[in-house]
């Protein structure tokens, strides 16, 4: 079925009449408009209309739940999830999925859930793989849905790419219904762009997240005054600081953690969640030792969750809850191998013996992975943590594994060096059996990059290959995160930051980055390919500049003199002056005026954080001489101090 060509269009773009929210209107009429666009990028125009006002005597593509879908047999109340229709009638198209705000009023445009635009995911669908549209790069920042697409032109934007196309067909018998694999796929902060739709990028919109939950339900602020018998007994006394320790066998604690699931089932969640504290630590009261007669703490919870669980069951039917496994619940419970019907588990390991463990366990509401992809590991989050082969094989595992939502630790935000790996995982998830990191990577660079392909692709093939050895096996949660000494002593690998990046980065790495990049600029000739070539090109230079420190600060100490200090305080000046002038208003008014928003720095991180002035979680860099007052460093030294660098 030719839907163009010949420079020739006879097709309009049809809407529904009515929907269910003013907001759902808005992101319909943007998954219009970028349809509409799609086809002019190659010389086609159709008009958007409403149902009521389309021309009878033409054909049409309709969008969403029109009166034509709807007599043609496409129910989307039945769709699941993010599930969408392609469906060719006559010589008519249909685009439908689940247009419907969430049930759960959104508090919080930062947190919470979002409206579902299953037509939107149906559209960008459509657009690549019938109309050569490849979305590379988010559209817009954070907290936004598709309908903040609004300012946007689609065919000035770095963000997609529109390759030619003389003729835009679809086979005549087209009769497609598609369900992806993941209800959600998200992280914070999140965001619901035709980006994130074509990358399987799913925000919330009726799950609540399977974070830790009792502190949500017994807030320590509200109770530890008036009722400290609720919070953990430990050596003695009640544990009332810090945000809540509590006594699981007191029955009004169990009695509230229960309650708290009833009011997210009843404010419209379709999955609510239930976890023990981060850092638990458990009660030492007569009754919490004997409570369920085990002495294992992992095991005492998974009873106290299940029976939470089997109460849910009955008072609320329909409404599942995703217990998460983590530290103390890491393994599955020795004490049942089953289940209540409506439940989910949430794995916080997702290696293959961590899924291993499962195998003989009944989990009837399936599983939910939460991946520390990008959850620095002193790495930095401002350089890339995982590559190609990882995304590939993870999203094989946790396919095979049956898990159909992800929560990321750390979103992943560098789209320059890292931007084919979140490509290439997000277009994973369309077929993880089938599509392969090779074949998407080429597709990637040639869109993104035309002319500079070749290069690019060496740029990445080499600095992917310089961190795999991290990706694998020394990043969060990877396979030699710990060990244990001879005496039993629990040690990091890698404790020195700078020890890492001087391995990770050698200066022949980068001067071979450095050339890959340069041929590519040299061949780049049009104006988004450019755009995109200056994204990698700031992350890249933020890289070198992190890496010249570390090699130098090395050099100083083993040789620490004068000139070597000078050097050293050189580069750490010379970073800081880099980093500056990515806040300068030069440079942010160029990146909205190419990109409509900033994508790096990251959207809320100020200079200090790209200093890496703090210790954040597991980025121990505050007191490294990636920090030093280099003026203060330089009086000292003209004064006559020979004070020796000591290794941080």
């Amino acid at each position: 079925m030719v839907l163009a060509a010949d420079g020739r269009c006879e097709y309009q773009v049809v809407v529904p009449d009515a929907y269910p929210s003013d907001a759902i209107a808005s992101c319909l009429r943007e998954t219009a408009r970028l349809v509409q666009a799609a086809f002019q990028a190659n010389r086609f125009d159709l008009a958007v209309v409403s149902e009521r006002d389309r021309d009878a005597a033409q054909p049409a593509v309709f969008l969403g739940n029109t009166r034509f879908a709807r007599r043609h047999d496409v129910v989307v109340s039945k769709l699941e999830g993010w599930g969408y229709v392609l469906k060719a009638v006559g010589r008519d198209l249909i685009i439908a999925g689940r247009d419907e705000p969430s049930p759960v009023q959104r508090q919080n445009r930062r947190r919470g859930t979002w409206d579902r635009i299953g037509t939107a995911k149906g559209v960008v669908d459509f657009l690549r793989d019938y109309c050569g549209v490849r979305f590379l790069y988010p559209e817009l920042p954070a907290f936004n849905p598709v309908s903040g697409a609004a300012q946007i032109d689609w065919h000035k934007t770095p963000a997609l790419e529109f390759l030619p196309r003389k003729t835009i067909t679809v086979p005549a018998d087209l009769n497609l219904e598609n369900t992806p694999w993941l209800s959600f796929n998200t992280a914070h902060p999140a965001r619901g762009s035709f980006y994130d739709l074509a990358m399987n990028r799913f925000p919330r919109v009726d799950e609540a997240f399977g974070g830790h939950t009792y502190w949500r339900a017994i807030p320590p602020e509200k109770y530890r005054q008036t009722h400290p018998e609720y919070f953990a007994l430990i050596r003695g006394k009640r544990l009332l600081e810090g945000s809540g320790q509590y006594c699981i066998s007191n029955p009004d604690v169990q009695e509230l953690i229960y309650r708290d699931l009833v009011r997210l089932a009843d404010s419209g969640y379709r999955v609510v969640d239930l976890a023990q504290p981060d850092g638990f630590r458990p009660c030492q009261c007569k009754d919490c030792n004997e409570l369920y007669g085990t002495d294992d703490w992992g095991e005492k919870l998974w009873i106290f969750h299940r029976k939470l669980a089997e109460r849910l069951l009955k008072d609320r039917p329909g409404v599942q809850v995703r217990m998460i496994s983590y530290i103390q619940t890491a393994g599955p419970p020795r004490t049942f191998t089953e289940f209540p019907a409506n439940t989910q588990v949430m794995l916080t390991g997702t290696n293959e013996e961590d899924i291993a463990a499962w195998k003989d366990h009944e989990v009837p509401g399936g599983f939910a992975g939460y991946i520390y992809n990008w959850c620095p590991n002193l790495g930095t989050r401002y350089t890339p943590m995982r590559t190609l082969r990882f995304v590939e094989a993870q999203a094989r595992r946790l396919y095979r594994a049956g898990i159909h939502a992800l929560y990321r630790d750390g979103p992943g935000q560098l789209y320059g060096l890292e931007g084919p790996v979140y490509y290439i995982m997000g277009r994973m998830f369309d077929d993880p059996e089938h599509n392969r990191a090779a074949d998407l990577m080429i597709e990637f660079c040639e869109a993104a990059f035309g002319n500079a392909a070749r290069p690019m692709q060496h740029f990445y093939d080499q600095l992917y290959h310089a961190i795999e050895l991290y990706s694998d096996f020394l990043g969060t949660r990877c396979p030699t995160w710990v060990y244990h000494d001879i005496y039993g002593r629990r040690h990091k690998y890698l404790s020195d930051p700078f020890r890492l990046i001087g391995f990770l980065y050698t200066p022949k790495l980068l001067a071979a980055l450095e050339t890959q990049l340069a041929a590519a600029d040299r061949l780049a000739r049009a104006e988004k390919v450019r755009a995109r070539l200056a994204l990698v090109r700031t992350e890249l230079e933020y890289l070198k500049h992190l890496a010249k420190v570390v090699h130098l600060d090395h050099a100083y100490q083993i040789a620490p003199d004068r000139p070597a200090l000078e050097r050293l305080l050189d580069a750490i000046d010379a970073r800081n002056a880099f980093i500056a002038s990515l806040y300068d208003p030069a440079y942010r008014n160029q990146q909205l005026a190419t990109w409509g928003f900033v994508l790096f720095p990251p959207p809320g991180h100020d200079a200090n954080h790209l200093r890496l002035a703090y210790d954040r979680y597991q980025e121990p860099y505050s007191k490294t001489p990636l920090n030093w007052d280099t003026a203060a460093k330089r009086k000292e030294r003209s004064s006559g101090s020979t004070r020796s660098p000591q290794p941080d």
